[in-house]
């Protein structure tokens, strides 16, 4: 981020008077040193980038690549989070192939333009659908690597829009890390220890769970198996079945966590409690079906064509959703319908085994 440049893109967003005064000061006329023990180099201005560590460093930042959406057509798809950039396309025909490559094209000339390099060794395409005819596409000359699967966000996931990969790096780190509760704790206090699990386990083992909960038994173990094993190391409890340690620290498996996680996601969409479209995700039934059967949001589960539809979140957790009451599913708020859930029981909707 060239200093110049950013207050160019705030002027042109109407940012003025002294308050764009204010913000050049904070960025213009800077001088940075290194120091290696007591020796200490010569001050040099820096030109780019903003103060690490400050509110306005992220801002103004977000306000240097705003414009970057603006690049594309409508048949581009374009998702930013920080400094990752995500493009995404159907792609039919040659056509389409030369929009998506115009598009990088574009955001070439805009870096360069904006001096905002794009890390090309770090980009990749990931093709999906069998009917994909894997075209090669580049940024400035370089080909970009196709590849089989990509982690987007601290999610893995393949051409098939399988998780497998991710089943088993999360279930790796959160063995790791409850191994490192159990010889760091002098405490052999049960309940402390599973607290600790809770705090810094159990957070790997659901970030993003609605985008990749598994459903199948075996890659449900995979994941089941990291709180099984840690809870049978607590003291006295070896002897005692997964379930009845279960029922002695008060808390349920992972997979009924992830249950439960679906349906409060299903609840916030439907309620409108966070900007998801509804009509992108899931269709209501009929209205005489939903008065006569069942509760007044019963979902329309559709009609899918392969597993990757099949097992998605739009798809897997409709009838339970349906076997709910009208109550529960118009409870007031998230929170009372968290609370509401937790006393249905929905061990015909569980997979995984208490031994």
């Amino acid at each position: 981020m060239v200093h110049s440049k950013v207050c160019h893109k705030l002027a042109s967003y109407g940012v003025s008077g002294k308050l764009l005064g204010w913000l050049t000061d904070f960025l213009t006329n800077r001088v940075q040193s290194v120091k290696v023990n007591n020796s200490v180099s010569d001050y040099a201005p820096v030109k780019s980038g903003v103060p690490q560590g400050s509110v306005l460093g992220p801002v103004l930042f977000l306000i240097y690549i705003n414009d970057l959406v603006d690049l594309f057509g409508e048949g581009l798809n374009v998702k930013l989070f920080a400094d990752d950039l995500e493009i995404y396309a159907v792609i039919n025909d040659i056509n389409d192939i030369n929009m998506f490559q115009a598009g990088l094209d574009a955001l070439h000339d805009w870096s360069c333009t904006w001096q905002l390099p794009i890390s090309i060794q770090k980009c990749s395409v990931l093709h999906l659908g069998r009917k994909n005819v894997g075209h090669s596409y580049f940024v400035n000359g370089v080909s970009l690597p196709n590849v089989q699967e990509v982690i987007d966000l601290g999610v893995a996931m393949d051409s098939n829009l399988r998780f497998i990969k991710h089943y088993r790096m999360i279930a790796s780190k959160a063995h790791h890390r409850a191994s490192l509760i159990l010889r760091t704790f002098r405490s052999r206090d049960p309940k402390l220890l599973f607290k600790a699990f809770t705090v810094f386990v159990r957070p790997l083992l659901e970030y993003c769970s609605p985008v990749w909960a598994p459903v199948f038994k075996t890659d449900i173990d995979i994941i089941e198996r990291v709180q099984r094993r840690f809870t049978k190391k607590l003291f006295g409890m070896r002897n005692l079945t997964y379930g009845d340690r279960l029922n002695k620290l008060n808390v349920d498996t992972l997979e009924l966590r992830r249950l439960k996680s679906d349906l409060t996601m299903i609840f916030k969409i439907i309620h409108h409690d966070i900007k998801l479209d509804f009509d992108y995700f899931f269709g209501l039934r009929s209205v005489e079906y939903r008065v006569t059967r069942g509760h007044c949001f019963k979902l329309l589960k559709p009609i899918c064509n392969n597993n990757a539809r099949q097992f998605s979140f739009a798809c897997r957790r409709i009838d339970a959703w349906n076997s709910l009451s009208n109550n529960v599913v118009c409870s007031q708020s998230a929170q009372v319908f968290k609370r509401s859930i937790n006393f249905i029981d929905f061990n015909n909707f569980l997979l995984h085994e208490l031994l």
